[in-house]
């Protein structure tokens, strides 16, 4: 679908359902709307239009997912930065991108090789956009991924809308995602798997997600208790970490239908581990760093009661 109007047709259809949340925000989908058009803007009074790039600087937070939509809104294309970078690499990621504008935390001291750094907390300050969303091309780049942080030999996975679709398709066809489903969110959301399988699946399945701040496996199944997550993707260093924890604790699982592992391949004595200790399938045992290279040629699969298709 033209994920640009994904925030609008959720909040047609089910405008008081719950739809992204963090530690310190929960938006149900008229307020992920509102949020997505202020957003729209400030990126607008930035200069920023179709066919520019956006860098998206933040950390694992709903502004996140409110500045990818925004950015889409105005047939833009997003370029995730990891906040932790060093400034100097970060620009130089910048300036390979062409980046028009940056979304960080808050004004860098140092100078950025942008038009303008919209810091987070101003980013829905603005009134909402009132024009329509853009309907880019499938050709259309939508994510401009960096795989690499050398200066001298960037490596970067670019996705265009058509890729991005067929790439959440298939994880809703694979996991077989519903509007019933809620994505814990836990990997970085400056890779594909993040973006992909963490948010974008789950809200186009008409799902919902909560994006979760730095992992740390001592208070990891509090979040899952407290938001009754679904499904969640980690790496194999988190379920390492989540399957060392001390015998004693014994968190309530029963919400969890399944986990992804999401950046790289699970070993059988680990998964196994995981398995019998927690009672949660990890049904999908790699990373997708093969599929956007192949995803165009991936059909949607059928849709579920509230997944959205194209207008």
């Amino acid at each position: 679908m033209n994920l640009a109007t994904l925030p609008d047709c959720r909040a047609d259809n089910a405008p008081h359902a719950a739809a992204v949340a963090d530690d310190s925000t929960d938006l149900n989908n008229t307020g992920f709307l509102t949020a997505v058009r202020r957003a729209t803007t400030s990126l607008r009074d930035a200069g920023v239009s179709t066919g520019d790039v956006v860098a998206i600087m933040l950390p694992n937070t709903a502004a996140f997912v409110v500045s990818l939509f925004a950015t889409w809104r105005l047939g833009a294309t997003a370029t995730p930065i990891d906040p932790a970078l060093p400034a100097e690499d970060a620009s130089h990621q910048m300036a390979y991108t062409r980046a028009k504008v940056v979304i960080a935390v808050h004004e860098p001291a140092y100078a950025f090789p942008v038009q303008t750094v919209i810091p987070a907390d101003r980013l829905t300050t603005a009134q909402p956009d009132t024009a329509k969303p853009a309907r880019s091309r499938d050709d259309a780049l939508a994510l401009l991924i960096h795989t690499n942080n050398a200066a001298s030999n960037p490596k970067i996975v670019t996705l265009d809308h058509l890729n991005l679709n067929a790439l959440c398709r298939l994880a809703i066809e694979i996991f077989a995602l519903t509007d019933t489903d809620h994505s814990l969110s836990i990997l970085p959301l400056f890779h594909v798997n993040g973006i992909a399988l963490g948010t974008v699946s789950p809200l186009l399945a008409g799902g919902r997600t909560t994006v979760a701040g730095l992992f740390s496996p001592t208070t990891f199944f509090d979040r899952i208790e407290c938001s009754r997550a679904t499904y969640f993707t980690a790496d194999p260093t988190m379920y390492t970490q989540l399957s060392d924890l001390p015998a004693e604790m014994r968190p309530n699982t029963s919400s969890v239908r399944f986990a992804i592992c999401g950046a790289a391949r699970v070993g059988v004595e680990l998964r196994t581990k995981f398995e019998h200790r927690y009672g949660i399938p990890i049904i999908h045992d790699h990373g997708l760093t093969e599929v956007p290279g192949r995803a165009c040629s991936i059909r949607p699969a059928a849709p579920s009661k509230h997944s959205y298709q194209s207008e």
